[in-house]
């Protein structure tokens, strides 16, 4: 099925928390902020369908997540773990969020809230998001952020920058909550 508007919804790193992460990437780092992401966010869900009823919105949201409970990783699929093939100099990188996170519950809240959206006219023959697998994109979800574009002399060993970053770093705040729809176009500029 083609598509013309897709559904995300995105949680907004609080301006305070970007400027704490940022300040980190630069100063411990050493990164410049030319490749430093300017509006860091965790999808929590996205569908590349319309979803019937869904209307954009930006509201308040108050989630405090436990940076003990973050991994460094590279932004590609199976990112998580190190392997030879994802050379984090030529991806982007990004934080991930663990099932242990203290804020994993209520971005799950504000997930499920996108299920009732998701009818058998937008899922076709695909099998419906749950807490942990999506019906559109990578089939398996992981809350994530990502902070760095792709960047040439970036630590190979994400474990270390997660070790320091988790000593630097006292917490990570989302203070907005924003669903918006994108068209196809826009989306694939993006990517």
């Amino acid at each position: 099925m083609s598509w013309s508007t897709g559904a995300f919804a995105f949680l907004h790193l609080s301006p305070q928390c970007t400027e704490r992460v940022q300040r980190f990437l630069r100063d411990e780092c050493g990164l410049p902020s030319d490749k430093l992401v300017d509006d860091p966010h965790l999808t929590v869900y996205h569908a590349r369908r319309p979803l019937p009823n869904l209307r954009p919105c930006v509201t308040e949201s108050t989630i405090r997540a436990d940076v003990l409970e973050t991994r460094f990783m590279v932004m590609a699929p199976g990112g998580e773990n190190p392997r030879p093939e994802l050379n984090p100099s030529r991806r982007s990188i990004g934080l991930r969020l663990t099932r242990r996170n203290a804020a994993i519950p209520k971005i799950q809240d504000l997930r499920a809230e996108f299920f009732k959206y998701e009818t058998p006219r937008v899922l076709g023959s695909r099998a419906p998001s749950t807490a942990w697998s999506n019906a559109f994109g990578a089939r398996h979800y992981q809350p994530h952020i990502t902070l760095l574009r792709p960047r040439p002399k970036v630590p190979v060993n994400l474990r270390e920058l997660g070790e320091l970053f988790r000593q630097q770093v006292q917490s990570l705040e989302f203070d907005r909550f924003e669903i918006k729809l994108v068209s196809r176009r826009e989306y694939e500029s993006r990517a």
